[in-house]
């Protein structure tokens, strides 16, 4: 999404501000439940545009880049939100504990530790927690690399 940004303002930091601005404003709307990627996309290129706009940038900025979409571009964002969503799939098939660990970890950003006392549960046994969730997720998914991308 940087790079897709980064196009239209000419500036990795910009383009990164740009995109965390994008997700806090969105993160923080709690009418906004299910987001998909096109709608994030036009959210960007409209947000670079208003950056441009407001910043005087228009002469840096090349007409033909708000219209990028080339064809392998646009066949990555399918093939991503497929990956994504085939993920998702898994993660709900995942016992009950095992994806209350893996959640934990991976999207609130808890130490192994901080599970165990939370959950009341051993060291031991949110390892084994994770290491289920893992070996599920790579079984059912076509390739590790996409997974990870998506962590």
């Amino acid at each position: 999404m940087v790079f897709y940004v980064k196009q239209i303002v000419k500036s990795t930091s910009t383009a990164e501000d740009i995109v965390q601005d994008l997700f806090v404003k969105l993160l923080s709307n709690p009418a906004i439940n299910n987001i998909n990627i096109g709608f994030l996309y036009v959210c960007l290129k409209n947000s670079a545009l208003n950056y441009v706009s407001t910043k005087k940038y228009k002469s840096e900025v090349r007409v033909d880049t708000f219209n990028y979409h080339p064809a392998d571009e646009v066949t990555d964002i399918v093939e991503l939100a497929e990956r994504e969503e085939k993920l998702r799939r898994v993660i709900s098939d995942l016992t009950p504990k095992c994806k209350e660990v893996l959640r934990k970890i991976y999207f609130e950003r808890m130490k192994y530790a901080e599970v165990a006392k939370e959950m009341n549960l051993s060291f031991h046994t949110v390892k084994s927690h994770m290491n289920i969730a893992f070996s599920t997720i790579k079984k059912r998914m076509s390739s590790l690399p996409s997974i990870l991308v998506l962590f």
